[in-house]
């Protein structure tokens, strides 16, 4: 099984329950997600940030980023939508007024915090009662999401981010996701943070719950997938920029992670 996954969301879904699994795996998927704690108190990984959240804490999560959540257990909102979903409905100017394109936590006032819950509960009503889901409801859930989103740009945050146990391990992070094309191995990084190579290995799966070699090639692939849709380039080159010294190499980590080859995946991109 693999370490990171991708899990698909819908347009547009909405749930609202206590949540006391086990750590999760750290995922991604193609939407936008809104997770609101109504009590409880939960541990959020976005991008190469750690959040604490607790009640009445909203966090926003951008289009493919990478995530995990763990903790004690939670009552919450869960919320997915995508950028095609509200573009059925919404304007560009009000879509590009949305704060949607970097990971945020949201603690707000307790008057803001009620008009949160009342919207939530209100948008979570609407689709439960709406499973066949007609044109006017999408439109109303689209622009009820939208005041929600729009009222938090309005507001003041009082949200601060809480020092993480071990610091070291958001700088590795972002290390990674910044300089993934030049490391060719474990070996590198833990040089480059003076630290024995098992012991980075440790205390990364420790945090995150994945190895470091696996999310460094979800990173590297990740990265590749991007090259295939925006440039001509052939698999030996995306391989190499990508970070991968090895075409062989490339291609077993690629069909691990997507299921395909790069040839097949390229074509399926045609």
């Amino acid at each position: 099984m693999p370490q990171i996954t991708f899990d698909k969301t819908e347009p547009f879904y909405i749930e609202k329950a206590s949540f006391k699994a086990p750590l999760a795996m750290m995922h991604y998927h193609h939407g936008f997600e809104l997770y609101y704690v109504v009590h409880g108190e939960r541990e959020y990984f976005i991008g190469d940030h750690f959040y604490q959240v607790h009640e009445g804490d909203l966090v926003l999560i951008p289009n493919d980023l990478l995530h995990r959540t763990a903790g004690k257990g939670a009552l919450r909102y869960l919320l997915y939508f995508s950028r095609d979903f509200l573009a059925r409905y919404l304007t560009a100017e009000t879509i590009s007024a949305l704060p949607l394109d970097a990971p945020a936590v949201y603690r707000v006032g307790p008057h803001i915090r009620t008009t949160l819950e009342q919207g939530l509960e209100d948008i979570y009503t609407t689709f439960e009662g709406g499973r066949q889901q007609d044109t006017a409801t999408e439109a109303y859930l689209a622009s009820s999401l939208a005041h929600l989103l729009l009222l938090l740009t309005r507001t003041p945050n009082h949200y601060v981010q809480a020092d993480f146990s071990d610091k070291r391990i958001a700088d590795i992070v972002r290390y990674i996701n910044e300089q993934y094309s030049a490391i060719e191995g474990i070996d590198q990084i833990a040089e480059r943070f003076y630290i024995s190579k098992y012991h980075l290995c440790r205390i990364f799966n420790k945090n995150l719950g994945v190895s470091l070699i696996s999310y460094l090639n979800t990173i590297k692939i990740r990265a590749a997938i991007e090259l295939m849709q925006s440039t001509h380039l052939n698999i030996t080159d995306i391989a190499t920029r990508s970070g991968f010294n090895s075409s062989s190499y490339f291609c077993k980590v690629f069909t691990d992670e997507t299921g395909l080859s790069p040839t097949a995946y390229r074509k399926k991109l045609l």
